[in-house]
């Protein structure tokens, strides 16, 4: 008489908190106070009050759904506290969708037992032997599925992959395929390919074939990439321009190094082997896409040869092995240009025969802030952007340069690095001036010096305006 009414009290006051909180345990306490609270107090007082017959079918009865909202009551909780989501709440445990399911067959099956043989005094011997005769024939008929089940237990207990995790998988007729695990239950895991295909695989298949798993102990990932360069190019030389284009890839760690291998010598050529490490497997295509196009670039700059199957004779004069553009049209450019055009011919001349047009695809950094200038390039065609860390030491964009506009200001400087990052935003095609000839320019034209001084105090006044930038009080 007492208690109960002091249980439902607490309950209430209990439930109000939780809710002004907004945690989900409400439901299950609620299930507390409007269900199970009731039918005890019912039971209660047919035992201790009224001190009906226990064994009566009224009482059996009260007891009986008694227990029912208990099970109920408790599939509520294990649904609050138990969930299969990847990303769980702080205050959830995370599962495989066969264990909570295990979980809840566990609850009825205790209360089921509890029910038919202490209440209802029904002897489950009988019917335990009853199935066990025919549990055989079903066993036969379901061989395949409780195959499914076993292996499935025996996956979530070893547990040699889960949700999220990237699996290679070998099926017995020799075919196999890659994707992304998306579930795992009592039957069968499913797979999301590349494609987003959803490919399902049963447990029994799974447990007897081989697999491998991309994202289980090491995210890390070797890719290998094989390239083909005539016998005329330095192996030296080509291993340095694939090493650096394999370390400037987003996506390509530089711990472990990549490297970089002659694997065999053919007719006409020589074959490379690269190996890149990623640590993003899901986004391998995209990854090993963006070296092949820098590695394309960097071909093209420093000049090498992809060899053909079919032999090809080549007439070049000296001008076009340094550039595929004209001299012509180099020297036409130049004479074009403002800060260029107080020269005298024969010094822009001799600029467009000492230049060199070289290629960047987008993403490719030409010169990283501390380093020095590689020369004095002049934009033909594209966009970079000059970019340097702020106060927060996050990459900030200072300028950004089009056709005619110029960078590599620093080379004049004997020894001075370059004052920002230069990367490049829209495929580059540049005139490449070397740091002898350009200095040497400086030395004999006052105006270009001061038009190029005039160049390195705006740049360098605008990059330390962003890094003396301070957060505001």
């Amino acid at each position: 008489m007492l208690g109960v009414p002091l249980v439902a009290i607490a309950l209430n006051e209990v439930i109000e908190r939780l809710q002004r909180q907004n945690i989900p345990l409400v439901e299950t306490l609620q299930h507390l106070r409007n269900l199970v609270l009731p039918f005890l107090t019912a039971w209660l007082v047919m035992r201790q009050i009224l001190t009906l017959n226990p064994s009566g079918n009224l009482s059996r009865a009260i007891e009986s759904l008694f227990w029912v909202v208990i099970m109920y009551t408790g599939l509520s909780f294990l649904n609050t506290t138990l969930t299969t989501r990847k990303k769980p709440k702080a205050w959830q445990i995370r599962l495989p969708k066969l264990y909570l399911l295990l979980a809840k067959a566990s609850v009825i099956l205790l209360i089921g037992v509890q029910i038919f043989s202490n209440i209802w005094q029904i002897d489950l011997a009988h019917i335990t032997t009853a199935l066990g005769v025919g549990s055989l024939v079903i066993a036969l008929a379901l061989k395949d599925t409780l195959g499914n089940l076993v292996s499935g237990f025996l996956l979530l207990l070893e547990r040699p992959f889960q949700e999220g995790d990237w699996i290679k998988f070998s099926q017995r007729t020799g075919t196999s395929f890659d994707g992304e695990v998306i579930e795992m239950n009592w039957r069968y895991v499913r797979l999301k390919t590349r494609n987003r295909d959803i490919i399902v695989i049963p447990n029994a298949e799974l447990g007897q074939t081989t697999f491998e798993n991309y994202t289980l102990l090491n995210p890390i990932h070797a890719e290998r990439v094989f390239l083909k360069f005539s016998h005329n190019d330095l192996p030296n030389q080509v291993i340095d321009i694939l090493q650096k284009a394999a370390l400037e890839t987003p996506g390509i760690v530089a711990e472990p190094e990549p490297k970089t291998r002659i694997k065999e010598y053919g007719d006409f050529f020589i074959s490379y082997e690269m190996k890149i490490y990623i640590n993003d497997y899901p986004k391998k295509d995209d990854v090993r896409g963006d070296l092949l196009k820098r590695i394309y670039y960097a071909i093209k700059r420093h000049k090498l040869t992809i060899p053909l199957s079919t032999q090809i004779d080549y007439s070049l004069d000296q001008a076009l092995l340094k550039s595929e553009v004209p001299q012509e049209r180099v020297l036409e450019y130049l004479e074009a240009l403002p800060y260029l055009a107080f020269l005298d011919p024969s010094t822009i001349n001799k600029l467009a025969r000492s230049a060199i047009v070289e290629e960047y695809g987008v993403g490719e950094c030409i010169v990283k802030a501390g380093n020095l200038d590689k020369g004095f390039f002049i934009v033909w065609d594209g966009c970079v952007r000059l970019s340097v860390k702020n106060f927060q030491d996050k990459e900030q964009e200072v300028f950004r340069l089009s056709s005619g506009d110029c960078f590599g200001e620093m080379s004049l400087l004997a020894g001075q690095s370059s004052l920002a990052t230069v990367t490049v935003v829209q495929d580059l095609q540049a005139v490449v001036i070397p740091t002898g000839v350009i200095i040497d320019l400086a030395e004999h034209s006052a105006k270009f010096a001061l038009e190029i001084n005039r160049l390195i105090e705006e740049r360098d006044k605008a990059i330390k305006l962003i890094q003396g930038i301070r957060k505001p009080y």
